[in-house]
């Protein structure tokens, strides 16, 4: 008798264990299973991890601001530049602007030259670039110079057209062809390849 109650309560307590470990692995799976919790920044909005459509943004926070050292160049010629830039984001992938060019340009053993240009630039951001080599864009701007120094001395006005490693938000490298560089040319950089370092920063 005393076997049989033993026997009983044992198989009542094997029967209970089995339903709550039942229970919880339940509970635990739907846990798993919920979407993950993200905890936003205070003032933000939307997916933190999903970059918000352009077209739905004021037109002040598609503006960019930023600037940089463009056509760098040492031996004979010299040269180095600083440019402000602006941007507007037209898409998510593309944005176009305008820039100013401050750029000092001299030979070895004659007068240097002092040029102002102004600029307009596109970047375009492609998929299949980005996967490649991590974030990069196609660009490409066109120029104009004058020279503060020499005001009746005239330059080509470069074409440049290349490729930008870098976010849309910190700095960038841009490598570019001036496909208007030409040995019989004056033009504001010692080659036709066209280094700029810079980018936008807020």
């Amino acid at each position: 008798m005393n076997e049989n109650l033993i026997a009983l309560t044992t198989l009542k307590m094997k029967s209970t264990l089995l339903f709550f470990t039942i229970l919880f692995s339940g509970l635990s799976f739907h846990c798993l299973a919920q979407d993950p919790i993200v905890i936003a920044e205070e003032g933000a909005q939307g997916d933190l991890d999903v970059e918000p459509d352009v077209s739905e943004l004021t037109f002040r926070q598609r503006l960019h601001f930023g600037g940089g050292i463009s056509g760098l160049s040492f031996g004979n010629p010299t040269s180095i530049g600083l440019s402000p830039m602006l941007g507007y984001a037209a898409t998510n992938t593309t944005i176009v602007g305008v820039g100013a060019t401050y750029q000092y340009f001299a030979f070895r053993g004659q007068t240097a030259s002092n040029l102002l240009g102004q600029r307009l630039f596109v970047r375009q951001y492609v998929p299949a670039l980005s996967q490649l080599l991590g974030q990069s864009f196609l660009t490409a701007q066109v120029e104009n110079f004058s020279d503060l120094t020499n005001p009746s001395y005239s330059y080509s006005n470069p074409v440049l057209v290349g490729i930008g490693i870098g976010s849309k938000i910190g700095i960038n490298l841009n490598i570019m062809y001036d496909l208007n560089y030409s040995a019989f040319k004056s033009s504001p950089y010692g080659s036709a390849i066209v280094v700029q370092v810079g980018g936008f920063f807020f």
